[in-house]
């Protein structure tokens, strides 16, 4: 097996675990659907299939050696495929789109450090990552900040004129610190202490949720809920060592009876504890050599 298709896989390995684990509060798993009328375990299962062949090709992006400054150009193609991918298998019902944009941009990150001889380094791959898109995503705020009318604005960009909310692409273009500083030491911590994968991944989300620009729960339960209920709420989860006990995950529930009647689901964390688990498993890459 070459790295294009190791990283490919490890990549559709982290989308499926992310669905798996729970309960998480709003969110798909396999007890529920949380806030979603309208997806459920089985379709996130299906667009997770339907991206699997995907990956490997924004990994190839850095493997070939394709600058960060040209790797748009690459990488987006490929990411419209997807989401049409996506459509096909869910009836339309948009489960990864926020995922696909920040998983490619991480796949391309890992390659590049493939391409240059080195080690697959969680931090040079969210770096080289967020270098591909920093400038875009910089114009395309300033060209929003300069705009006169938010009408027929999407969800994201009201967000970001009315709040200031940056939302996926500030994450990535920042070099993913909920996922370095939070996410993936959350998952490392817990898994050397024993617990299982499970409790590992949500110990993981939660820390990411804790600090994360959310935009799924800043317009579900408006920015008032996300500041002063969901952060606090989810730094406490997130206090919490696992693995975890009946009382725990009972409560876990209840929080998410709670969410799911509020129609929140912070599925910005969801996206980003799948990019933490495909860069803690990426690393095995280094084991192998270079084909």
């Amino acid at each position: 097996m070459n790295f294009e298709t190791m990283l490919g896989t490890f990549a559709t390995l982290a989308s499926a675990w992310e669905v798996q684990a729970g309960p998480k509060p709003g969110l798909v798993d396999p007890f529920g659907s949380g806030a979603h009328g309208d997806m459920d375990y089985v379709t996130f299962l299906l667009s997770t299939c339907a991206l699997a062949s995907y990956w490997k090709r924004q990994a190839r992006v850095g493997l070939d050696g394709i600058s960060p400054g040209k790797a748009m150009a690459f990488l987006r193609p490929t990411g419209l495929e997807m989401e049409s991918a996506m459509a096909r298998a869910t009836g339309g019902v948009n489960t990864h789109k926020g995922l696909i944009y920040a998983m490619s941009l991480l796949l391309y990150g890992a390659g590049c450090c493939l391409f240059s001889g080195l080690r697959v380094d969680p931090c040079a791959a969210a770096r080289i990552g967020a270098e591909s898109v920093s400038e875009i995503v910089r114009e395309e705020f300033s060209a929003l900040s300069g705009s006169v009318s938010h009408k027929s604005r999407s969800h994201g960009e009201r967000l970001f004129l009315e709040l200031g909310v940056k939302g996926i692409r500030g994450e990535a273009s920042s070099g993913f610190p909920s996922v370095l500083g939070k996410g993936l030491p959350a998952l490392r911590r817990s898994l050397e202490g024993g617990a299982p994968l499970n409790d590992s991944a949500l110990c993981a989300f939660f820390s990411i949720a804790s600090v994360c620009e959310d935009s799924n729960v800043i317009i579900r339960g408006g920015y008032d809920f996300w500041k002063d209920t969901h952060l606090p709420l989810m730094e406490e989860l997130s206090a919490v060592k696992p693995p975890y006990d009946a009382v725990f995950f009972q409560k876990l529930h209840e929080l998410d009876r709670k969410y799911s009647s509020l129609g929140v689901s912070p599925g910005g964390a969801a996206d980003l504890l799948s990019c933490t688990l495909f860069l803690h498993w990426a690393q095995l890459v280094n084991k192998f050599e270079l084909s």
